[in-house]
């Protein structure tokens, strides 16, 4: 077996990714934070939008490439030059496209120059992360995530100790973007150099109409999974921008941000019980259905208190982190309950995929756009950025149901045992969450919430929300995250 593959080799590879997607999630949102306090709602919401107009359109440079790269390059490892050769000249014909479609539409929408100069830079810096994403798709088929785990944490070290810099000095948002294009250039520079000399491989252009025309029917598949999720997660600011103004895009940032800050966890989770869960579907049902309720406990048990604790601390949390932002406080006290939507989500996408209902899941990735920009274009005019809270709230719910529905054909849901389950978390975290009402009037919330986890984590204890069993079950996750 190759020294990549060996599961311990695999294992502390994994581990250490999670570590550097911890430390970038801390990093970034420290350094948002900081953001937000200097440059105020109306500036902070151009940046964001910025930002979002150019991630959107990273789906036409992408188009599904990354991972399609790594499924191919880990079936055919011995044509692994060749393939990366095609796709990465492919990489470069939709990059080009991207940049013209993206500048085309902002000139066409009539922004002004000065935005479009934010978006000229934005523009680069997606360009830079889409190939900075291709060249690690090498590392991820060889089942090595060490180096792309390096690279993240340094271009986040990059930005956060930069960019506090910049802050310091003037509010400039075309040099506070640059700051994002100068941790961009370190990535795809570190990860170019590990192509070259580590992967062994070389930079070359080779395109004929008819290898473009195969690889993009291949990627096909990839790129509407994946656009549904890019365009669910950026649309909203876009319209926001185009029907509201930059002030809403930036209210509406600091409930999105907290909110979207949370599911890396669930990610972790259900990559770890993935692997399980698509064996179990051949070998044994009832160990399929084990496996998906335990991660819907253990994703409930996480999700639950976040949104009941931060539902109730919300007003100081803004005002002590954000006060020119105050306007946002009911709108993160409704966002926040999406994260128990958001994590939930996850187990039941994984089953449909690891179950071979792909399509299925792709169809209510679909559906749950369709339905979260008709929301926004609905509501927006009327509630201004709360109407863009009320579309994601909602569609967060959707999702959930659409993948109850089909889930429920594959296995059992709401057995007796996880309704019991579903109780005593409820019970748990309304308890704690009387606690943080009857504190927060007299305690920071930073006293708070770690008095909030220990009286959480007893009450699980009391209640027995988890027997020995789940216990060993959940201490084989870690491990398997690990």
């Amino acid at each position: 077996m190759p020294r990549t593959h060996h599961p311990a080799a695999v294992a502390r590879s994994g581990a250490v990714y999670t570590a550097a997607l911890v430390f970038q999630k801390i990093l970034s949102f420290a350094y948002f934070s900081v953001l937000a306090r200097a440059l105020g709602p109306e500036a902070l919401g151009t940046y964001i939008f910025a930002l979002s107009f150019a991630a959107f359109f990273s789906l036409v440079a992408d188009f599904g490439i990354v991972p399609l790269a790594i499924r191919t390059f880990s079936q055919n490892p011995s044509q692994q030059r060749e393939h990366f050769t095609a796709l990465f000249s492919i990489r470069v014909f939709c990059s080009l496209l991207a940049l013209l479609v993206l500048h085309g539409l902002a000139f066409v929408l009539g922004y002004a120059p000065e935005l479009r100069l934010l978006l000229a830079i934005t523009s680069v810096i997606m360009v830079m992360d889409a190939f900075t994403a291709y060249c690690y798709a090498v590392f991820r088929s060889r089942q090595n995530l060490l180096y792309e785990s390096l690279g993240t944490m340094l271009f986040q070290v990059i930005i956060f100790s930069s960019g506090l810099l910049v802050i310091a000095r003037t509010h400039d948002l075309r040099l506070l973007l640059a700051v994002i294009a100068a941790g961009s250039l370190f990535h795809i520079v570190f990860a170019s150099f590990l192509i070259t000399r580590k992967a062994k491989i070389a930079f070359r252009l080779r395109l004929r109409f008819s290898a473009l025309k195969q690889w993009l029917g291949r990627a096909i598949p990839f790129f509407m999974a994946a656009g549904f999720i890019k365009a669910y997660n950026t649309i909203d600011s876009i319209l926001l921008k185009n029907l509201v103004g930059d002030e809403a895009v930036g209210l509406y940032a600091i409930p999105a941000k907290i909110v979207f800050t949370f599911p890396f966890i669930a990610l972790a989770v259900t990559a770890a019980v993935y692997p399980a869960m698509s064996h179990y579907a051949v070998e044994s049902k009832d160990r399929l259905q084990s496996v998906f309720l335990r991660t819907l406990q253990l994703l409930l048990t996480v999700s639950l208190p976040i949104s009941v604790g931060i539902f109730l601390l919300a007003g100081p949390i803004v005002t002590r982190i954000w006060p020119e932002f105050a306007a946002s406080i009911p709108a993160l006290k409704i966002l926040i309950w999406a994260v128990v939507f958001l994590y939930i989500e996850f187990p039941f996408g994984s089953l449909l995929n690891a179950t071979g209902h792909e399509r299925a899941n792709t169809a209510n990735r679909g559906i749950q756009l369709a339905l979260f920009v008709a929301l926004n274009l609905i509501l927006i005019p009327y509630y201004g950025f709360m109407g863009a809270v009320y579309a994601a709230l909602f569609s967060s719910v959707v999702i959930v149901f659409l993948g109850w529905i089909a889930a429920r054909r594959i296995v059992p849901v709401f057995t007796l045992r996880f309704t019991a389950s579903l109780a005593k978390l409820l019970i748990a975290s309304s308890l704690m969450g009387l606690a943080v009402y009857y504190l927060r009037g007299e305690y920071s919330f930073l006293i708070i919430i770690p008095v909030a986890v220990v009286l959480y984590g007893m009450l699980l204890l009391l209640l027995r929300a988890y027997s020995g069993e789940d216990w060993r079950w959940l201490k084989s996750v870690l491990q398997m995250g690990t």
